[in-house]
């Protein structure tokens, strides 16, 4: 068997960098994961959780047992600053003692602690929270306390819950393989014309491309699913998460060339795990957490997961992505500046004429 072939692949970087992908890709997500989420169920007492007294003085030393008593992290709140923490997913769970809940233990009548949940979080933290919540029940007065769970912002369709991964992360996967197609687009150009004359007319064909991929991807979802924000809230945003992961993508292949790709891959189990959606932040380290900031889908997920449930503004990751795609884009026109125009292959007139 003769092996000039195999020879003649080798000497094409595209073989190296497909190696490279079928080694490393697997060995990122193990390392990444297994370093991101070890132990991450163990730190409960991350979560923030904030206690409601409506039961007035007579209540204070049970409301302060209970903070002391939970796996969390617990403060007295007033219900409407709570509720607005719930809202904005800033606490796994609200816990109200209702007025004359005391009075109602000491008589041994029925009463119930009330639970509230946001069901925009992570599962993990709504499950976790319930466990804690029928545990302390159980704990203050056996079978005259009940834990009235109330999970708020729920979705009837589950189909719908998955709306934030395919608008907030799936995205970057689209857009990270088209600028892989893109990179060897611009480089084939750049024969023939200056960099920075093809630079500007990509950054035209990518943002008529990503004005129409996000509208498309907003009309299906919003008239597919039961959202809680309405179409301009769902459509700006998709706009800013698009640009921002092309930015983002493009800034990589700028500056590593044909690596980039395995740059932006790199970037994919960082920001699964900083999404939200399987697991709360907080339980990741802070090193996971900052580095989820700075990445497009991560905040993409975050901020749809509030979009699609409750329909409350995301100001947070509006200024996140924001900050990503004004930076990643002036990286990227930095390093272009810094490159070496290619040399442009000029075709004679006589040569033209000779093809036609």
């Amino acid at each position: 068997m003769r092996l000039q072939p195999l020879r003649e692949m080798f000497k094409i970087p595209n073989t190296k960098v497909g190696i490279a992908f079928a080694i490393i890709v697997p060995l990122l997500f193990s390392i990444i994961w297994l370093t991101g989420y070890h132990d991450a169920t163990t730190h409960l007492d991350r979560l923030q959780v904030a206690v409601v007294n409506e039961d007035g003085e007579q209540a204070t030393g049970l409301a302060e047992q209970m903070m002391n008593n939970m796996p969390f992290d617990a403060e007295l709140a007033s219900y409407d600053e709570a509720q607005e923490q719930l809202d904005n997913n800033d606490i796994t769970m609200l816990v109200v003692i209702p007025k004359a809940f005391t009075e109602n233990l000491a008589k041994q009548n029925d009463t119930s602690l009330q639970f509230h949940m946001n069901s925009s979080n992570s599962q993990v933290a709504i499950s976790a929270a319930e466990s804690i919540a029928r545990q302390m029940t159980a704990g203050i007065a056996g079978s005259h306390v009940q834990a009235d769970i109330i999970k708020e912002n729920q979705i009837g369709n589950f189909a719908t819950s998955m709306v934030p991964m395919i608008m907030g992360f799936i995205v970057f996967i689209a857009v990270m393989t088209m600028n892989i197609q893109m990179n060897i687009v611009t480089q084939i150009v750049n024969r023939k014309f200056g960099k920075w004359q093809v630079f500007w007319n990509k950054q035209l064909l990518l943002l008529i491309i990503g004005v129409v991929t996000s509208t498309i991807i907003v009309t299906i979802h919003y008239f597919a699913n039961d959202t809680a924000a309405s179409y301009m809230q769902l459509w700006s945003y998709e706009l800013l998460v698009v640009f921002a992961c092309i930015c983002f993508t493009q800034m990589s292949f700028t500056i590593f060339g044909n690596a980039g790709a395995l740059v932006n891959v790199a970037m994919i189990p960082f920001q699964l795990m900083a999404a939200g959606n399987i697991i709360p932040t907080d339980l990741l380290s802070p090193v996971f957490r900052v580095i989820g900031a700075v990445l497009p889908a991560s905040n993409g997920v975050q901020g749809f997961s509030q979009l699609i449930y409750s329909g409350h503004s995301v100001p947070s990751a509006v200024l996140h992505l924001s900050l990503i795609l004004v930076i990643t884009f002036l990286l990227t026109c930095l390093a272009l500046a810094l490159k070496k125009q290619q040399p442009i292959q000029y075709v004679k007139k006589d040569e033209k004429a000779a093809a036609v």
